[in-house]
């Protein structure tokens, strides 16, 4: 009886993450596979399994093989290659998908890899979005040695599809569908339900008990093979660092040069030479021969200091082929129960390390500075009296709209009256309109939204942004993502930009901040809740004019990467960028981009000014009010 009962709380569950997700499609005016792909590859960045990733649709048909992706992650330091293909079905419910669909879908994804590598990149359009990687692809596959491929749908299927081997690539083939994809979801960042099985590989992990202060706490010294270590990075990549903040960003520098030279030239003293990694589990299982106790399983396995080790051991045998016998890596292995990791981990990491620890908090969304803008969003109306709303956690806003099912006029959620889909964004997209906008760096935006929510947070924790944040701080934020959206479907709708849209899209607002100063007429943008036709005939001008200059001073270079380098910015901000008819936006102005502009008071007259201020602060309903008076008359 307990067991049904269980299982249909899940599958309220199941459902429930079901219709957040449709309703998500449903708002959005992408395609649903696009929207699909999104949200899905948000929740895998989130609990480690992926790094940061690019959205790319692409379906043909070539050499009698059906070819398709919906976006992909590589990093050329690790060679890791990660395909996502997404599935959609439009059914009002959980619809089951066939096993052999899942199959070809995975075979469709496969075959991009497989055609790149016989130069794919060359049969298609340079300004598609999936020539850079086809092109990588070609550049690297003789290195690539794991290819994992990830199968993203809201339908269901029990069955788990096999792993792959063709000639050298190892094809680890994965199924997230609407169930695995919820419980990916629940563990957030602090998932930590990687199980290591040793008993797997050749060699023995040797470990002995250090010490056992409590029921909570048991310390372990083990000595883990450089090969064990090798492969259990190769299999769980940067999942194995979600506990820790410092470990992520370690990913991002150079290999430790020292660690590669005793790697290379002196394996058998890397133990002697290396402080080795710190590792918590939530439970460990232990075994004992001739020889002594060695480990058979580890569950919640979890580097919390020892990133940067582990990253360059598993690079410097990817790039130099190294010998890793005679390797033996030093792990301090605390076994710590799952509800106190929150307790345990920080203190861990902290003593572990002669830098100041960085506390999972400085980059959440339990942060001062959006507990801040959460309070603002809650209190601010437009004109209209609707409302914007910050999504400061992840789905937030699905789950309030589901909440508020009671009907207003047309049959339309009330909630959805107040704050229609166009008007949220998340902490993400605020991290990037501050990027763009105040620190003028599109090339940071650029590196991925959560990337870029780093940079910013960490700009933050060290008190380096200094806007203050208040009424007029929100509503200028609005403004500017204002600004996104219109110049997002400007760049869409317009055909002569063909693909990377959106590293176009910062660029765009970044030179238009930049050409003012950081100083457009933000009260219009927020009265109005939009931009005007001449504003928006600029955009189109100067976007299109990016995406010609983009491409061009890459000389050949991955259009992607090349938008994450400074040099790109500064390669625009040297170029001259005119208009010919003056935005409303830009008349509190002197000049834009080197033009002179006519300001506000040589148009209007200071008491036109408050009046069209007065107009533009009326709701319907006092325009409503006027217009019955006026009738009466």
């Amino acid at each position: 009886m307990k067991s049904d009962f269980k299982q249909s709380l899940k599958n309220a569950y199941f459902k429930d993450f079901f219709l957040r997700v449709k309703n998500e499609i449903d708002d959005s005016d992408d395609q649903p596979q696009e929207i699909l792909t999104k949200i899905y590859t948000d929740i895998l960045y989130d609990n480690g399994t992926i790094s940061d990733y690019e959205l790319v649709f692409f379906e043909r048909e070539i050499s009698k093989s059906n070819i398709k992706i919906n976006g992909y992650s590589f990093s050329e330091e690790d060679l890791r290659l990660d395909l996502f293909i997404s599935h959609h079905d439009p059914s009002e419910k959980i619809q089951e998908i066939k096993y052999n669909k899942v199959l070809e879908l995975i075979e469709s994804a496969k075959n991009f890899y497989l055609q790149s590598t016989k130069k794919l990149h060359e049969k298609i359009n340079k300004k598609e979005d999936a020539y850079d990687i086809s092109k990588i692809i070609f550049k690297n596959y003789k290195d690539i040695t794991t290819v994992r491929i990830i199968v993203l749908t809201n339908c269901e299927c029990e069955k788990t599809p096999p792993m792959q081997r063709d000639g050298k690539v190892e094809f680890q083939n994965f199924l997230f569908d609407n169930k695995r994809i919820f419980s990916s979801s629940l563990g957030g960042a602090n998932s930590t339900n990687i199980r290591v099985d040793f008993s797997k590989f050749r060699e023995k992990v040797r470990c002995m008990l250090a010490h056992k202060s409590s029921d909570k706490i048991s310390s372990y010294m083990a000595f883990i093979p450089g090969d064990i270590l090798f492969n259990i990075y190769r299999i769980f990549g940067q999942r194995l660092l979600s506990l820790n903040v410092r470990s992520f960003l370690q990913l991002g520098t150079k290999i430790n040069k020292g660690i590669r030279q005793t790697l290379i030239d002196e394996p058998d003293r890397f133990f002697s030479y290396n402080n080795g990694i710190v590792v918590v589990v939530d439970d460990i299982e232990l075994d004992n021969d001739k020889d002594g106790s060695f480990i058979k399983s580890a569950t919640g396995f979890q580097i919390v200091n020892g990133g940067q080790t582990t990253a360059t051991l598993y690079r410097t045998k990817k790039q130099d082929n190294t010998n890793f016998s005679k390797v033996v890596v030093p792990a301090k292995i605390t076994l710590v129960k799952k509800e106190y990791l929150d307790e345990v981990v920080p203190k861990i990491s902290e003593y572990a390390n002669t830098q100041n620890v960085v506390k999972k908090a400085d980059f959440s969304s339990n942060h001062q500075f959006h507990i801040d803008i959460k309070k603002l969003s809650q209190k601010i109306r437009t004109p209209e009296g609707q409302q914007w709303f910050y999504e400061r956690m992840r789905g937030e806003y699905q789950v309030q709209k589901m909440k508020q099912k009671d009907l207003g006029k047309d049959k339309k959620s009330k909630f959805l009256e107040i704050s229609p889909s166009s008007m949220k964004f998340t902490k993400e997209d605020l991290a990037k309109f501050i990027n763009c906008w105040h620190y003028l760096d599109p090339h940071v935006a650029c590196t991925g939204a959560q990337k870029s929510f780093v940079t910013f947070m960490n700009l933050l924790n060290d008190k380096k942004f200094h806007e203050k944040i208040d009424d007029e701080f929100f509503e200028k934020y609005c403004a500017i993502s204002i600004l996104f959206n219109k110049t997002s479907k400007i760049i869409k709708d317009n055909q002569s930009i063909a693909g990377y849209r959106s590293q176009v899209l910062n660029y765009t607002v970044s030179l238009i901040s930049y050409h003012t100063s950081r100083k457009i007429n933000f009260d219009l943008i927020w009265a109005d809740q939009s931009i005007s036709r001449q504003f928006e005939d600029l955009i189109n001008k100067w976007s299109t004019k990016i995406y010609e200059i983009i491409q061009k001073t890459a000389e050949g270079r991955n259009i992607s990467e090349w938008c994450k380098k400074e040099d790109c910015w500064e390669e625009l901000t040297d170029r001259n960028f005119t208009f010919t008819v003056t935005p409303p936006e830009f008349t509190n102005l002197k000049k834009v981009a080197g033009k002179p502009v006519k300001v506000a008071k040589e148009i209007f007259s200071p008491e036109d000014m408050d009046n069209i201020k007065k107009c533009k602060s009326l709701s319907t309903k006092d325009w409503e009010k006027m217009i019955a008076w006026a009738q009466e008359l």
